[in-house]
This record gives structure tokens, C-alpha cells and sequence, in this order.
């Protein structure tokens, strides 16, 4: 192959797109506070997978230009990181701020967990330095690079690293969130790849699936009370840094479906509620599961993460909120 080649340049160009699909959340997050650094935003939104699904920041126009730094098994550590991270070096001052949350939240901590932990090594460090590596002190920073196959002696790989890198990045940005016109929703959940609808589930189904999910998975967290203690004390700190700026934060929760409801911990909630009756600082908190009557299976993906439909219920409902304070 020679350089003047149009496969050459077609080849380059397929490195590119793996680049950005293979390290997706990384891309995602480094343009969007690259964009905050080059323009500002009004709000920001922090969150796991269900803000990242259930709201859709452009828009609530009771937010003014928004800005959401969610991924999938984002914790409350990761959230505060964003936070202060967005707040210091934002083109202007942020006047609002959204925390989602999942009723386990409040027990999770992806530095120890086997099985969200490479989230750090992959894409916190590359954001937040060592601070990143939270409670995994031996994590070592990964090369986004190496997950894309090229032949370096044609591609420099610290030229094609850079320009994959600032190519990810712009296109992001341009595209303006997280889901878009190179990813949509159902294509990134596990139901959606397989071409199935949860609405389309028979009941017994959809037990089988939250039964795995909830039952065997978020319930469990329960157990894990250090990470509890841990979360309490960075829920104070969020808001204690918050209020500092005049800001109040807004916690919300995202609706689930009737069969997830069900089946959650039911102490889950009212713990959350003894956390934020008790700081001392004042905050704003919807449950969205409180109007469980607006929403059916029809505005699902799984369990517990919405569909486009359902994402701009939720968005509106949640826009309506802070409208009201």
C-alpha cells in the first residue's frame, strides 16, 4: 500500500471510527468538558446509566444550556470528580447542577468492583489523573490505542493516537450528547442488540430478567456498608461544595418499571431520604418513580433504563420540577 493510495486514507479513516467506538465513554466525557472549558455551560448533569438514558439535557430549557457528564456505572465519587472539575474550569459560572441516582447508588463503589473497576484505568485516570484511581491504588493508565488494531510502522502511533483523540472529540462535540446520530439508544443496551423489546416480554420473561438483575445484582450491594459510610460523607461534600457556589443541588431518580419497583430493596429508599433530610445544606430531590402512572413498559428499554419515548417523559417531567423551585 502506498501512501498516496485512496486506501491509505480509507484505512485512516476506519482507525478513526474504532478509535471512538472502542473508547466511546472516554471520548464522550473528555469533549464534554473540553466544551464546558471552550463555552460554558448554565447546568450540568452527573449520573450513571440511568441520567445517561432517562434525560435528555437539551432539552430542558429551565436549565438553560446544559451539559451532562454520565456514563454507564458511574458512582457518586466519579459524580463529585465532574463536579468540581466542570465548576473550576467552566467558561462561565454554572448555576445549576443535577445529581441522578439509582436506589443502590448509595452502596456502590466501581473502584471495588471486579466488574466496573477497568473504567478507571480506561477513562477516569485519563480525566482525573491518580485521584481517578479512587480506592484501586494499583491501577495503571491504559492506552486507549491499543484497543484498535493498525500497523504502526505505516500509522506513527503517537501521531494516530493525538489525532484520534482530537478527532473523537470534535466530533462529539459537534454532535452535542451522548446519544446521537453515531449511537442511539437500543444500540447500546444489551435488549436493544438483540433486536428485543421489553414491552414484547411475557411476564414470566421479564421476572427471569429482573430477577438477575435486581435480586442477584443491585440488592446485593446492600452488603456493602463501608461504601455506604464512604458515599454519605461525598454526598455532604457535593453539597456542602455546591452551596459554597450558590448553586442547590437537584438529586433525582429516574422511573423504573413496575416489575424493577417491585423487587428493588425497599430500604434503599428511605436511607436515601435520612441522607439528605440530614445534611446541612439544603438540596432539592424528585423520585421520579413517585409517577409511576405516567410511565408503562412501552417507555423501556430493560428494567430500568428508558427509551427515547420515554427519555422525553422523563425529561419534561423533570424539567417541570426545576421550573417549580
Amino acid at each position: 500500500m502506498k501512501y498516496s493510495d485512496i486506501e491509505y486514507f480509507e484505512q485512516f479513516k476506519n482507525i478513526s471510527f474504532s478509535y471512538l467506538y472502542r473508547n466511546y465513554d472516554l471520548c464522550y466525557l473528555k469533549a464534554m468538558h473540553e466544551l464546558n472549558e471552550d463555552s460554558g455551560a448554565d447546568a450540568i448533569i452527573v449520573g450513571s446509566s440511568h441520567a445517561m438514558n432517562g434525560i435528555n439535557e437539551y432539552e430542558m430549557p429551565a436549565l438553560g444550556k446544559a451539559i451532562q457528564f454520565s456514563i454507564s456505572s458511574q458512582d457518586l465519587f466519579y459524580d463529585y470528580l465532574h463536579i468540581k472539575k466542570a465548576f473550576e474550569n467552566g467558561k462561565r459560572p454554572i448555576k445549576h447542577c443535577l445529581i441522578g441516582m439509582g436506589y443502590y447508588m448509595i452502596y456502590q463503589d466501581v473502584s471495588r468492583s471486579q466488574l466496573v473497576k477497568h473504567l478507571i484505568p480506561n477513562i477516569y485516570m485519563h480525566i482525573f489523573g491518580e485521584e481517578g484511581k479512587h480506592n484501586f491504588p494499583e491501577a495503571v493508565i491504559h492506552d486507549p490505542l491499543s484497543a484498535v488494531e493498525y500497523n504502526p510502522n505505516i500509522y506513527p502511533s503517537v501521531l494516530l493516537g493525538n489525532w484520534c483523540q482530537h478527532w473523537a472529540s470534535c466530533v462529539i462535540k459537534e454532535e452535542g450528547t451522548y446519544y446521537n446520530s453515531l449511537l442511539s439508544r437500543a444500540q447500546a443496551n444489551l435488549l436493544g442488540v438483540r433486536k428485543v423489546k421489553w414491552s414484547s416480554l411475557s411476564d414470566e420473561q421479564k421476572l427471569s430478567y429482573v430477577h438477575d438483575r435486581v435480586v442477584e445484582g443491585h440488592n446485593k450491594h446492600v452488603k456493602y456498608t463501608e461504601s455506604l459510610q464512604e458515599n454519605t460523607v461525598i454526598i455532604n461534600e457535593i453539597a456542602k461544595f455546591l452551596n459554597e457556589r450558590n448553586v442547590t443541588p437537584v438529586f433525582f431518580i429516574t422511573p423504573y418499571t413496575k416489575c424493577y419497583n417491585e423487587h428493588i430493596y425497599p430500604g434503599y429508599k428511605p436511607e436515601i431520604f435520612n441522607i439528605l433530610n440530614e445534611l446541612e445544606y439544603p438540596v432539592e430531590f424528585l423520585d421520579m418513580n413517585d409517577f409511576q402512572d405516567e410511565f408503562s413498559d412501552d417507555d423501556f428499554l430493560d428494567s430500568d433504563h428508558l427509551n427515547d419515548i420515554g427519555a422525553k417523559k422523563a425529561t419534561i417531567l423533570l424539567n417541570s420540577f426545576i421550573e417549580q423551585i
